[in-house]
Formats: C-alpha cells, structure tokens, sequence
C-alpha cells in the first residue's frame, strides 16, 4: 500500500483502551478483514412477509460505503447484504441478493491532483515510535470505479453514494455526463439500467420487488452539516420537499411490493465526524507564553469596547486564558463591529472571534460543533488556538446551524412515520434517530459480550471517516432492521422470526500498527 496523505486525528488516544480480552479479540484477531462469516444452519419464519425478492433504496450507507470509500468489502458487508443473508435463513424464504461489485480492495474516495484516493485505514503508530497514542489516519492508493459488467437485470441493491432523495426518482442522476449535467453521478451511472434514462426507483421497481427497504433524507442534511452551513451548494433540503419524495418512492414501491421498511434520517450530529475534534485543548508549553501575551492584548480592546457600548448589546465576550482548558478559537460574523483607538492616533479593528462553546444546552442537547476536516488545522496549530487565526465557518456549527438541522431531521421524520400510519400493516419503521442518539449518549453499544464504542476505535462500530458504519455498525441495524420485522403486527412489525446476526463476528474498519 501507498501512503498519499497522512492527518492526525485528535481523539484516537482516548478511544483505545480495551481490557485484556477485547484487545486479544478487536487487535490481535482482526487487523486484516475478515472473510463474511457465515451462521450455521439458521431458521426462521417470514410472518407475513414475502422476502423472495428484497431490493434496498438508499444512499452511501446502503451502497456499502465505509472509510470515506466505495470498495468490495464494504459493499459485501453491507447492511442490506447482511439483511439478505438473514432472509436466505431456513424457512424464512429469502432470495438471493447481488451487488454492484465495485471489484476493488481498497475501491474509490476521490482524487488529490493526480493521485486516485482509495479508502482511509486508521495507523495506531503513526509515528512508527512504538506508541499508540500518535495515533491517525493514512490514505491508500485507489482506483477510479469502472462499469459494472454483470447482469443488470439481477441487481437487488440500488444504493448510491452521495445522493440526496430527489436523485433516486430522476434519470439525471444517471447521466449522460457531469459537465452537461450536474445531478450526474457516475457510481450509479455505472450500473443504471440505461444511464440518462433509467432511475433508481425504475430500475429498483422493474425488479419486481416483494419486499423493500428505504434510507433517505440523510444527504439531505449531512452534506449541509458537513460543510458547517458555509457552503451555498450545499444547502438544506427543504423538508416538505424530502418528505413528498419519500411518500413518491413508497406509493411506487408499493405498487409492486407487498411490504417495506422505512429507515429514519439519523441524528448526523453525534456521528464522530462532528465529535472526535474536542472543543477543549490543553494548550502546548511552548506555546503558552506569546498566545496570553496576544489574548491579553485582544481582551484589553475588548474591555474598552464594552465600557464604551455598555448597556446597548454590542458588548463582546472575553477570551479564554485557561491555557489548561483551552475553548478553541472560532470566527463569529454574528458579533458586532468593534475597535477602539490604537494609542498612536489610529484604530484597532477588534477581530470578531469568540471561544467555542463546549457546553451542551437542554434546548439542543448537544454543543456548538467542529468538523473533523478541522482536525489537521487544529494538530498543527494553523487554526482555532490563535485568535488571529480562528476556524472558520466551514469548519463549526453553531447553535443556529444546529437548530436547523435537527429541525429539518424531525419534519422529515414526522412524516415518514405519518407514511407508516397511512400504510398501516405494509410498512414499518426503524427509527435510527433515536437509536444513533443512545448509542452515543450511553457510551456504546453493548453486543452481550462487547461494548463497542460510538466512534472509529478498532473497538468502535464506525469506519474511518467518521460518517458510515464500519462492517460491525451495519451488523448492528441489519439487527435492528430484524427486531423490527420480528414483532407483532399490532406494535408496527410483521410477525417473523428471522434469525440476528452475530455482531462480533464482523470486523472493525481497517487499521495497522
């Protein structure tokens, strides 16, 4: 493997503390991917399903996509290939379920200038110093995805990286080609039934579906959160707009299948992306003493100024000088114009940063955020300590930002579990906004003989780029996509009994040491 690009990551040293056991199984056993495990002789009854022909609408998540990339592996553990391999169980009457093969071990994340960007692997040694708290992330070399040469026609999984809902009901999203089009996305081009013509939902409907399952409305949100609400193309979905689609994905598929399962839109904000750079830093040694000087300085302007404009609401907060308990340095367009007379006939302009605000508040429930795109800014110094160089938009959600966004999941939801209502005993429900959220909250989540950890730790059930489940993660809703399938008709479920997946016996994202 070539390494392309190395950044440091900042939580990593507090994620990987595992007793004895753990570390004899998530370390010593699993540092290279596992081969998909296979249950023996399981059995089940489908209640009142027909899962002859299962196909899975969705996103990145569905398509198999971990550590920032699409490549063989992940789609194999995949969580609707999962879910099939739960269906082909004895008795419960599944059948079979295929892929686009993307036929690449370490697949596609992009390109940095001439260099093809395969998926992300988590090095516990960056340093090669013996310590595994330096840990980080190191890029592999990739490779640009081809057509898919099988058999279109057989195709069971329609997920696609980097739609968002609009995109699953028109042709655009299949071609012809990005200049001319800027819905195109090639990784469905690639297996579009007829690119330019054909859509997911046709191509997912032709397949005459007896059962389904849906995950929209999440790119909906992400790529606004992703890009710290600073980035125009990158807007909120309107949720009207999301919710009238989802309901047109679902009359279609009904049309043809006998039952569905809708899953929720997550809660993006504790997804590790927007948690794994701490807004609190202990400040380095050396760099203590000209950083005060500097906020000394900054703070004696900021003090003149509210002297001058007390009362009026213009007045400015203070920065931090716990160097120990450091908030990190963010820009603010918000705050008021500011400056005050330089004491050489001039004016100094007071910049319009503020610190971070690190404590969760009831009405949100969780902090102002930073993006993981920051943790390379951050490790190096370039960016949110100083307050001459704080991070910037792209980089922070704040409160506003995360009002709308959770604002936005919640409309959307509403609506989706409304289409349940009105699809009583067709459809049901797996609301992973909620189960995310706990997951996160609790510290884990327990398997009966692990807890595994809400981040992308060789112990946790995330991949490497923060965002997509790791094989473990999608073990994990492929569970809950069951225990949903397994209950009584009268509490939203269809009455099987359809076996669960042993969740430890699925890997954690790739990572060397």
């Amino acid at each position: 493997m070539k390494n392309f690009k190395i950044y440091t990551l900042l939580l990593v040293s507090a994620c990987i503390a595992f007793s004895c056991d753990e570390e004899d199984k998530l370390i010593n056993d699993i540092l290279v991917e596992n081969p998909i495990p296979v249950v023996q002789d399981p059995t089940g009854e489908p209640g009142g399903l027909d899962l002859s022909v299962y196909v899975s609408l969705g996103a990145s998540i569905t398509a198999g996509t971990k550590d920032n990339a699409l490549y063989s592996h992940g789609q194999a553990t995949s969580y609707p290939a999962l879910l099939a391999g739960q269906f082909a169980a004895d008795g419960v009457g599944g059948g079979a379920f295929n892929q686009p093969d993307i036929n690449s071990a370490n697949g596609y994340s992009g390109v940095d200038g001439t260099t093809i960007q395969g998926k992300y692997i988590l090095d516990l040694d960056l340093n090669n110093d013996g310590e595994l708290g330096d840990a980080g992330v190191v890029i592999s070399e990739g490779e640009l995805p081809s057509a898919y040469e099988g058999d279109k026609t057989m195709l069971n999984n329609f997920g696609v990286p980097g739609i968002i809902t609009a995109q699953i009901l028109t042709p655009a999203t299949g071609g012809p080609d990005v200049e001319a089009n800027p819905a195109y996305n090639g990784l469905y081009a690639r297996f579009a039934s007829a690119p330019g013509t054909s859509s997911i939902i046709k191509d997912a409907w032709d397949k005459d579906p007896t059962f389904f399952t849906l995950w929209a409305g999440g790119n909906d949100v992400l790529g606004y959160a992703a890009s710290g609400g600073a980035d125009p193309s990158r807007p909120l979905t309107d949720p009207a707009t999301v919710s009238a689609q989802v309901n047109m994905i679902v009359d279609s598929l009904l049309s043809k299948a006998g039952h569905g399962l809708i899953l929720t839109v997550p809660n993006v904000l504790v997804l590790p992306y927007f948690q794994a750079v701490p807004r609190v830093i202990s400040v380095p040694e050396d760099s203590r003493t000209e950083l005060l000087a500097g906020i000394q300085q900054i703070n004696a302007a900021i003090a003149g100024w509210n002297d001058a404009v007390a009362g009026s609401g213009m007045e400015r907060p203070l920065l931090s000088t716990d160097m120990n308990e450091y908030p990190l340095v963010i820009e603010d367009a918000s705050l008021s114009d500011a400056s005050v007379p330089d004491g050489s006939g001039g004016t100094f302009v007071i910049p319009k940063v503020r610190n971070i605000d690190p404590d969760a508040h009831s009405v949100f429930g969780v902090s102002e955020l930073i993006t993981l795109t920051a943790s390379p800014k951050v490790s190096a110094g370039e960016l949110g300590i100083s307050p001459l160089a704080p991070l910037t938009n792209q980089y922070v959600l704040d409160f506003t930002e995360i009002a709308a966004i959770l604002t936005n999941i919640q409309t959307v939801n509403t609506s989706m579990g409304a289409t349940a209502v009105a699809n009583a005993g067709r459809i049901a429900v797996l609301e992973t906004f909620g189960l995310i959220t706990e997951i996160a909250v609790s510290g884990g989540y327990d398997t009966g003989s692990y807890t595994l950890a809400p981040d992308f730790s060789p112990n946790g059930i995330y991949s490497n780029d923060g965002v997509h489940p790791n094989a473990r993660g999608c073990a994990i809703i492929a569970n809950e996509i069951i225990k949903v399938l397994n209950k009584p008709v009268a509490e939203g479920g269809f009455g099987a009994t359809i076996p669960l997946l042993d969740v430890m016996q699925y890997n954690a994202s790739p990572f060397q040491q």
